[in-house]
């Protein structure tokens, strides 16, 4: 919850919210892919000077070394409303990632509930494998 009266605190804590966020996004579709994510590197971004892009280079959640990072060129017409349109969705979709990621590694590190799921099928929590292999189960 980004309760601060201090401006600078709030943009502190909602920087990290992003990062976290992004982290959270790669790690989910990393857990689900197990191989993670490949790429490779588009271009300098020194070359792109003239670029619209520019005008989000100063925004909340440009993080060192890559900038302003926009690989499939959504915010290539420079339009604002769009971009904060955009970022709001990214803030959402990395607390949502973030909550996925931590219900998919719970299970691991400190296990299951005792007792059944369903007494009536005679399924127990610990028959329930973790990850997408869950979902064939139930």
């Amino acid at each position: 919850v980004l309760t601060s009266s201090d401006p600078e605190g709030k943009k502190r804590k909602l920087q990290a919210e992003l990062a976290n966020g992004r982290l959270a996004m790669m790690a989910i579709i990393g857990m689900f892919f197990q191989d993670g994510l490949t790429g490779s590197a588009w271009g300098d971004w020194a070359n792109y000077t003239a670029s619209p892009l520019r005008a989000f280079e100063n925004e909340l959640g440009v993080q060192a070394p890559v900038g302003f990072w926009d690989p499939l060129g959504l915010a290539e017409d420079g339009d604002v409303e769009e971009f904060t349109r955009r970022r709001e969705t990214e803030i959402k979709h990395g607390r949502v990632s973030m909550l996925a990621t931590m219900g998919y590694i719970t299970p691991e590190i400190t296990g299951k509930f005792p007792g059944y799921l369903s007494p009536s099928n005679d399924l127990a929590f610990n028959d329930i494998p973790n990850g997408l292999a869950a979902v064939s189960k139930i």
